[in-house]
């Protein structure tokens, strides 16, 4: 049996806004969605609202062509930086292959243990991003610890 066009938009609208909704939260993303239900009634999502949507990204003096071409510089540079981010995750995995080298030949048993004099200048930034990430982490990890201390400690003895 098929069921009503309008009925059918009915029961998945709610599914699409929740969606939107889900997506704007979750990335703190700007989202619009406009469906129009089989009787050309326009039901509307926006997050923060579709008009701030539409009118920071369609702006009202522009033409369908001018915003259509909008659109595709924006596909254009989505792919350029999409290009730019793969080569920047090859230039980390370069780099982390360089410094297991560099702990193999050190015979190291830590990546963090590597004379940075083995290492290239292209590695250094890398390698100094890598230090201060296991910093933090260690870091967060001592905090953590030590509110669990506190969380066991009798509350006169803090």
């Amino acid at each position: 049996m098929v069921k009503e066009p309008r009925e059918s938009f009915r029961k998945r609208r709610p599914t699409l806004f929740a969606a939107a909704r889900n997506i704007a939260e979750m990335f703190d993303a700007h989202v619009a969605v406009i469906a129009f239900s089989p009787t050309s009634e326009a039901h509307a999502f926006g997050a923060p609202t579709a008009d701030s949507v539409l009118r920071t990204y369609l702006p009202a003096d522009q033409t369908a062509a001018e915003a259509a071409a909008r659109v595709a510089r924006m596909r254009r540079e989505l792919e350029e930086t999409k290009v730019l981010v793969a080569a920047e995750w090859g230039r980390v995995a370069d780099t982390c292959e360089e410094i297991r080298e560099a702990q193999a030949a050190a015979k190291k048993d830590n990546w963090w243990e590597v004379d940075v004099q083995a290492l290239g200048e292209e590695e250094l930034p890398v390698f100094t991003k890598a230090l201060e990430m296991l910093k933090t982490d260690v870091q967060k990890l001592l905090d953590a610890m030590a509110s669990d201390r506190a969380s066991l400690q009798p509350r006169g003895k803090q």
